[in-house]
């Protein structure tokens, strides 16, 4: 029993149809149970509605104004302001949205966050279908139409989990997929990094893909990705808040996010920023070498096993995040001309990884780029019916997909399951692109006469 397993369930029709009502009551659920989270303010809507009301609205500093920082760059509120403009007025309470508010502004804010809901849970059968279609370009037979709804229940669940909550990182998810399907479908290399540019001037951690055109060499792609987020990050500021408001924000950010960040980490500016919700590899380190509290405040739960300073988990983390980005950057140097498109598929499938293993925060809500290293295992194992180590690889995704969601068991975050996920799909990735790198330099070599 393997991932093609799946499509015995889906040739039956009235299995199939049980499983369409099954993904459509769950997508109606999200939208419903998003939009009352809203309304209650347990989501990051009216955080992100408030940053756009002091930045646009107020025409204020946010950095400054805003207690509770955020590590967003300045043109996230102009990215998010067609969610955050109406009802025009700043929330009087953030810990209690709808106090002081009217009904009108209350129908006006449940509609706004629905609305959004639903284009993000959309969104994600857009990028199933889109990354399948990338990475698998059989469209006849019954493998050809279960694939997609095979990768949205392995990684359908993790993208809800960030849609309920109202994150951003579901549109950095449909960048990252249509700019892979602009390069590796349709050549298209300067649109592709555009779009990768835009998705790092709003979220910095895909910044790594400027690495990955690099070594791949891909340099239209690298000037689509420079020329988009410069846009991104002078002119379209410049152009909302003028000169002067633009540098005035920039410089805040500078000064209270990344400065801080490059000295201490996120410590610096987060509370509590190694809690069981975050799943980097440093919060695991963290949680199991030092004294720390990954529970709630009168409720702590520890699973350290040494107490050792956090300068010293500090230097450990570095240098397994050396490790992993050396590793990543010796792979990606691979020489294009002995490569394959299949091969150019685990390659760019190992950018969302390294984004989320790199990274000091790693929250359920970003796990959701695992869709795309998801679809390149999944595509890798429908291409080869019967072969022994396309059942092996199923198996090990299955393992890392099982990791990856336990953290659905509160008890098991602190234990760090989905980093151990995350290292296990990274470590298969990268044998499979090795692997698959010697098999093309193999066949390319001339047979002896």
């Amino acid at each position: 029993m393997n991932l093609k397993g799946f499509c015995r369930i889906w040739a039956n029709r009235g299995r199939r149809w049980v499983l369409w009502v099954v993904l459509a009551l769950a997508a109606l659920f999200v939208v419903v149970s998003g939009t009352e989270r809203v309304l209650r303010g347990s989501s990051e809507f009216m955080g992100f509605r408030r940053i756009v009301q002091v930045s646009l609205i107020d025409d204020d500093n946010h950095y400054e104004r805003i207690g509770h920082l955020r590590a967003y760059p300045p043109v996230f509120p102009i990215f998010w302001g067609t969610f955050g403009f109406f009802p025009v007025g700043a929330v009087p309470d953030p810990d209690h949205p709808l106090v002081g508010t009217t009904l009108s502004q209350q129908i006006q804010l449940g509609v706004s966050a629905a609305v959004l809901l639903l284009i993000m849970t959309t969104t994600t059968a857009l990028v199933v279908f889109s990354v399948m279609h990338t990475v698998y370009s059989r469209r006849q037979g019954e493998s050809a139409s279960c694939a997609p709804v095979l990768l949205w229940i392995l990684s359908g669940g993790l993208m809800l989990n960030g849609i309920v909550r109202c994150e951003t990182d579901i549109f950095i998810v449909g960048m990252v997929v249509a700019a892979m399907h602009l390069m590796l479908v349709g050549d298209r290399q300067w649109a592709g990094g555009a779009l990768l540019g835009v998705a790092a001037a709003l979220k910095l951690t895909p910044g790594l893909f400027g690495v990955y055109l690099l070594c791949r060499r891909k340099y239209r792609a690298v000037g689509g990705m420079i020329i988009a987020g410069l846009v991104c990050t002078a002119v379209v500021p410049t152009l909302v808040w003028g000169l002067e408001g633009s540098v005035d924000r920039h410089r805040s950010w500078v000064i209270r996010v990344l400065i801080p960040y490059a000295r201490e980490g996120p410590e610096s500016f987060i509370s509590r920023p190694y809690r069981r919700a975050n799943q980097s590899p440093k919060a695991a380190l963290v949680r199991y070498l030092t004294h720390y509290n990954a529970g709630k405040s009168g409720r702590p739960r520890y699973v350290n096993v040494a107490d050792l300073p956090m300068a010293t988990v500090r230097k450990i983390a570095m240098a397994l995040k050396l490790i992993i980005l050396g590793l990543l950057v010796v792979a990606w140097a691979l020489p294009p001309r002995a490569t394959t498109r299949e091969l150019e598929i685990f390659l760019f499938a190992l950018v969302p990884l390294g984004m989320l293993l790199l990274s000091d925060v790693s929250h359920g809500s970003h796990l959701s780029l695992l869709v795309v290293p998801f679809s390149a295992l999944v595509a890798f194992c429908f291409r080869r019916p019967g072969q022994v180590l396309a059942g092996r690889v199923s198996w090990a995704t299955l393992a890392g997909f099982l990791l990856v969601h336990l953290i659905a068991v509160r008890q098991l975050k602190e234990m760090s399951v989905a980093t151990a996920g995350l290292l296990t799909l990274y470590g298969l990735l990268l044998y499979l692109s090795f692997r698959l790198y010697a098999d093309a330099r193999q066949r390319a070599e001339p047979k002896p006469a």
